[in-house]
């Protein structure tokens, strides 16, 4: 069976990581597993069924005496897959089914970048936390290869392409997307595709409200622009980093210089973060949106990119998520470009450093949809 590519380039840092947390390698479980998020997503969005493949109770098994016996009974071979696991298992794996594919990472220049930290506003238990950026960044394209391992159908190819679309265009690839990582740019694309008009068979939707739908994401883009080159105000030292009381902080310019000269981003996530967190006021819904840590650890249904270079003066910035009410949505939209001031630099002066933060890109994930059909 013949391999497959896809060449992208990061626009910020992407974050694959590994058991012990640590990010020295880009790996292929950690592209895998952003991919099946995406995938999964995707699937729900047209009205079938993807399991929660972290979730030991409800995630899909394949049991092989059922399937060979529906076989024997005359079953077709993609019946009894259904009958027992969903479509993104059946792409990706599960227990008792291999993943139709193997992906291999070619690139000479992906080398982790040099880490920044960015303080928090508030104390926390008494004092002052720091939070780090990282990940891996590659001036040179990176190659992902997919090497078919069993027939995968061009529906399945044909959802993965839809995938990578949306991860291109709109969202972005690997872990920590909540803190800046993972925007990318496709460069080329030879996954098999077709022009027709799929109208996808898939397997039913279960009970899976609470999982990512497309069909509930939300997706914004900014464009952020200065009034002096971005390179002149990291050399004035004119962003926050740390509350001043922080005494233990020690600010890295030469870092934040670095980032911005050599991979054409500026780390802003995290002042993003802090502007729209505290739109919602109700701490409990607060909590629910954008995640919270500690041993009822919960994720963030809403994603923030770093500045990623337009020109000199400018970066553009994303923002999505899902399940999110309309008042919070319109609020993110609408008062961002007013506030993002307060936020991202030390002193009121330097707030006029700013001159815009405008909403340039909307899109519904039901639009996505009606686009990637096409």
């Amino acid at each position: 069976m013949k391999d497959f590519i896809v060449r992208i380039k990061p626009l910020t840092p992407i974050w694959t990581g590994d058991a012990n947390r640590k990010n020295t390698t880009l790996r292929e479980t950690g592209i895998i597993g952003s991919l099946r998020w995406w995938y999964e997503a995707l699937i729900r969005g047209l009205g079938g069924a993807a399991c929660d493949p972290t979730d030991e109770s409800s995630r899909c098994k394949l049991d092989h005496d059922k399937f060979y016996k529906a076989i024997k009974n005359g079953a077709p071979i993609q019946e009894a897959l259904n009958a027992q696991i969903c479509q993104a298992c059946q792409l990706f794996g599960c227990t008792g089914w291999a993943r139709k594919f193997r992906l291999e990472i070619e690139g000479n220049d992906i080398t982790p970048i040099q880490e920044v930290w960015i303080g928090t506003r508030e104390k926390r238990k008494d004092r002052f936390l720091k939070r780090n950026i990282s990940g891996l960044m590659s001036n040179d394209l990176i190659t992902l290869r997919f090497i078919p391992l069993k027939d995968i159908s061009q529906q399945e190819w044909s959802l993965l392409n839809i995938s990578w679309k949306i991860i291109a265009n709109y969202g972005a690839l690997g872990a920590h997307i909540s803190q800046g990582n993972g925007v990318i740019e496709i460069v080329e694309n030879i996954l098999p595709r077709s022009n027709k008009l799929w109208t996808f068979n898939l397997k039913k939707n279960k009970d899976d409200t609470e999982l990512p739908n497309l069909n509930s994401f939300f997706f914004y883009k900014f464009h952020t622009k200065f009034k002096e080159s971005l390179l002149s105000l990291i050399k004035n030292n004119v962003f926050w980093t740390h509350d001043l009381d922080h005494s233990d902080f020690k600010n890295d310019l030469n870092s934040l210089r670095v980032l911005w000269t050599n991979y054409h981003f500026l780390p802003i996530a995290f002042h993003i973060r802090d502007t729209i967190r505290h739109l919602e006021k109700d701490r409990n819904k607060r909590h629910e949106i954008f995640g919270i840590g500690g041993q009822n650890a919960k994720g963030s249904k809403v994603f923030v990119s770093h500045g990623y270079k337009i020109d000199d003066k400018s970066v553009e910035v994303r923002i999505w998520g899902y399940d999110l009410e309309e008042d919070i949505k319109n609020r993110i939209k609408n008062e961002i470009g007013s506030i993002l001031g307060n936020k991202l630099f030390l002193s009121d002066e330097n707030r006029k450093k700013l001159e815009e933060c405008i909403l340039t890109e909307e899109k519904e994930g039901s639009e996505l949809l009606l686009e990637g059909l096409r």
